[in-house]
């Protein structure tokens, strides 16, 4: 009888310990094993600020569970939207709307020993910020390896991943923000097919040389800004994101009609390829040895399609016929029409730019 007891308390013994959970430990923004992409900023107390369309945090980790703390800037909307991709698997998108701290449980399958997760801004800059805070895993290990090869895609509301997500909460219902979805606009999708490095430098409405309905501000107004706005004391560190390829996807919201409120000029071409030429030097600036790659847009019709690819080929041919590292490139969409909201190309159109966009691309980081 004594010799059953004893087997039966250690029987216990390993079961209990068998159940015995790991504690979770809570690791600061501060921690070099976070990986931060796109534009973001670091606050004073240490919390690190997405900023641009896509921009993200990644971070690698034992175990299956994970909590990462988030919550909304006090600059913006009064809600926000992050998507979230497990194991390089796109799992959701969550619902941002607290501006204190909040710990929000990401689903973490499977029976590896490890796992990766990345938090992506699923909206534009001007929708307010996204502040990470930390995470709470069973340990946090070196972030995955990166590749060497890197793409800036500046544009509008196209770039964003504007009108995308439409299925859920649909066009016309709820906020503006509340369709965005950057992780399926065309860029993300082109760099995840290539395996390259991205940032968006991307604003809804912006154009070369004025907005879709007022003259300012325009793209190369805002661009060196860090939170890409007309906030100039904030500088954005161009050397923190060195890339192979700038794309430039710009021109629908010059060539807008406007909204019949505010006074509007007929498009102007002389002066969009002046604004252009400008924009691109400011480029070269910054990336010396840089290949520039201009998009045109989806959403124009074929007359003004035409409008913009002459402009296009006036801004490369300046450059070509000068003694430039590379030469300019031109990309032009064929039959992409667009069924987000407000015309936008959604998740799926997004997909079918993308599709077409990745043999360019690929051409032009030599792969």
């Amino acid at each position: 009888m004594r010799q059953t007891v004893t087997i039966l308390l250690m029987a216990l013994a390993v079961f209990s310990g068998g159940c015995q959970q790991h504690t979770l430990k809570i690791f600061t923004p501060d921690n070099d094993n976070f990986q931060y992409a796109g534009r973001t900023d670091r606050l004073s107390d240490g919390d690190v600020v997405l900023i641009g369309s896509a921009s993200s945090v990644t971070l690698r980790f034992t175990g299956d569970s994970c909590k990462v703390s988030l919550k909304i800037g006090k600059n913006g909307s009064d809600y926000n939207y992050v998507s979230i991709a497990v194991d390089s698997v796109y799992l959701t998108k969550m619902k941002i709307a607290s501006d204190t701290a909040t710990w929000y449980d990401i689903p973490v399958t499977g029976k590896a020993k490890e796992h990766t997760v990345t938090v992506y801004k699923s909206t534009e800059s001007m929708i307010g910020d996204i502040i990470f805070g930390g995470a709470e895993v069973d340990n946090l290990l070196l972030p995955p390896a990166l590749s060497e090869k890197k793409i800036e895609f500046i544009g509008n509301s196209i770039t964003c991943g504007v009108g995308i997500d439409w299925k859920l909460i649909p066009c016309g219902i709820g906020e503006y923000q509340d369709q965005h979805n950057s992780y399926w606009a065309y860029g993300p999708r082109v760099a995840r097919a290539l395996h390259t490095q991205f940032m968006l430098s991307s604003v809804s409405g912006i154009g070369i040389y004025r907005t879709w309905n007022m003259t300012s501000p325009s793209m190369p107004e805002v661009y060196g800004n860090r939170y890409l706005n007309t906030d100039s004391t904030r500088r954005w560190d161009f050397s923190r994101f060195r890339p192979d390829v700038v794309s430039i996807c710009l021109g629908t919201n010059d060539m807008s009609e406007g909204d019949t409120i505010h006074a509007r000029k007929p498009f102007n071409p002389e002066m969009f390829v002046s604004h252009y030429i400008s924009f691109v030097d400011t480029i070269y600036k910054y990336y010396p040895d840089v290949q520039v790659a201009l998009l045109n847009s989806p959403m124009l019709d074929s007359t003004k399609n035409a409008v913009l690819m002459d402009c296009l080929h006036k801004v490369a041919d300046h450059f070509n016929e000068q003694p430039v590292a590379q030469p300019i490139r031109i990309f032009e969409f064929h039959d992409i029409q667009g069924h987000g909201c407000g015309g936008h190309p959604d998740k799926d159109d997004q997909a079918k730019m993308a599709g077409e966009l990745v043999p360019f691309f690929k051409q032009l980081l030599n792969e």
